[in-house]
């Protein structure tokens, strides 16, 4: 997964450093918020991860409107760094998107201007991606919105699916029968593996195990992130089932080893049956051997859902021109930016309303992923970065621990502590 969404815990201590504080005085030249209706560029800036996206929504507004928005595409793993130093220089860009885990680091340190009251006045604002908007949301108050979104799923191969005498268009209904399907793809071969994931990266498996702990009713963090849940039952009964197909040689041996770096060329060989990560639509060519389906990632006993990923985006507290920065979020949201942009590239919508756009359509397998981004969520927690995406944080010892030992429940206990004392709690 999350390759993607990760930022060095290193680049986020220096910003907390800083001590930053509200910034909400005089703008200078480099934050680019100008007068207000004036033609000066409004200035943004992206992380390089998900540039591609913010790129093209600038180009689209660009060729549309006069007042023009300029893009700056900062390294990822220097994003957190350079937000930090031009906040405590008051020389915030007026647009500032971030990947959305580290949100509440940004509200925490008032580097955004409340707009709640224009985000209500959106006709479509009870459709954006909920997740999102939880983690842009601080005391009742929302400072962003979403931006571009990614989801975890199922990718399944419907040759094998088929071959297995599987229907791969029939919903999976709970984990168990992931099992049971994943177990009749690993008997057609000794090559042929039933299900693969990253099991050596804890962001990437928070990614992929958070989903079906929230199909099964329960949560992995409490509401407020400083406290871990992996513990409940809900947790335990996710890991069990996953460490059971350890156990049963369901899952590849080799997902142990990875990291997230191969897993997608170890899909595009045609021998898996079920992938868990990012989709790979698009990314992992089809063959005569390889035709991709998706599905969502159920729970132990049924519901599904989703890792809702990707960059939340807000005006700056440097911005003295938020009437013009909105009006550039705004259209962002709307369906001509959303459809006529996003979806005609094949990539998903920010809105649960148009997930069945028309360019959607003609891929019902898009139309799952989009409706995904409505049904999955976010966690939220401040210190969620050195917890779960550090690989030196306590996550990683006890996913590991959990989906490869003896036995998940004790491991999930034992470790569930040091997970709370890393979030804060």
């Amino acid at each position: 997964m999350r390759n993607t969404r990760s930022m060095t815990v290193a680049a986020a201590g220096a910003v907390l450093a800083l001590g930053l504080t509200a910034c909400g005085g005089g703008q200078t030249e480099a934050g680019g918020g100008g007068d207000g209706g004036s033609n000066e560029p409004l200035q943004m800036w992206a992380r390089a991860a998900t540039a591609p996206q913010s790129q093209a929504l600038v180009d689209a507004w660009n060729e549309a409107h006069d007042r023009p928005v300029e893009l700056t595409v900062v390294p990822t793993d220097n994003y957190l760094q350079k937000v930090g130093v031009a906040a405590g220089s008051n020389e915030l860009p007026c647009l500032m998107a971030s990947d959305v885990v580290y949100m509440p680091n940004f509200l925490q340190q008032n580097l955004f201007q409340d707009i709640t009251d224009r985000v209500e006045s959106l006709e479509f604002a009870d459709v954006l991606a909920p997740g999102h908007i939880n983690l842009a949301t601080q005391d009742g108050a929302v400072y962003g919105v979403p931006h571009n979104v990614s989801v975890s799923v199922i990718s399944q191969n419907d040759v094998l699916l088929e071959q297995a005498g599987i229907d791969p268009g029939a919903r999976l209904e709970s984990l168990e029968q992931l099992a049971e399907n994943a177990a009749a793809v690993s008997a057609l071969g000794d090559d042929i593996t039933g299900l693969y994931y990253t099991g050596n990266n804890a962001g990437s498996i928070s990614f992929t195990h958070f989903p079906a702990i929230w199909a099964s009713g329960g949560q992995a963090l409490n509401e407020d992130g400083t406290e871990s849940l992996l513990d409940s039952p809900e947790a335990v009964g996710v890991f069990d089932a996953f460490n059971r197909m350890d156990a049963e040689g369901i899952s590849s041996e080799s997902v142990r080893d990875e990291s997230g770096a191969t897993r997608n060329d170890v899909f595009a060989t045609g021998n898996v049956g079920y992938m868990i990560g990012s989709s790979v639509i698009g990314a992992v060519p089809e063959s005569d051997t390889l035709v991709i389906g998706v599905q969502g990632i159920p729970g132990v006993d049924g519901g599904r859902s989703a890792f809702v990923g990707g960059d939340a985006i807000g005006i700056s507290a440097s911005c003295d021109d938020p009437d013009g920065a909105w009006e550039f979020l705004a259209w962002t949201l709307s369906e001509e930016a959303q459809v006529d942009v996003f979806a005609q590239q094949g990539w998903l919508t920010v809105r649960a309303d148009l997930a069945g756009n028309e360019y959607a359509a003609e891929d019902p397998r898009i139309v799952t992923l989009n409706e995904l981004v409505g049904e999955g969520d976010t966690p939220k927690a401040l210190n969620y970065g050195q917890t779960f995406n550090d690989p030196n944080g306590p996550a990683l010892t006890a996913f590991r621990d959990a989906l490869f030992g003896d036995d998940a429940a004790a491991a999930l206990e034992t470790h569930n502590g040091a997970i709370t004392a890393s979030l804060g709690g």
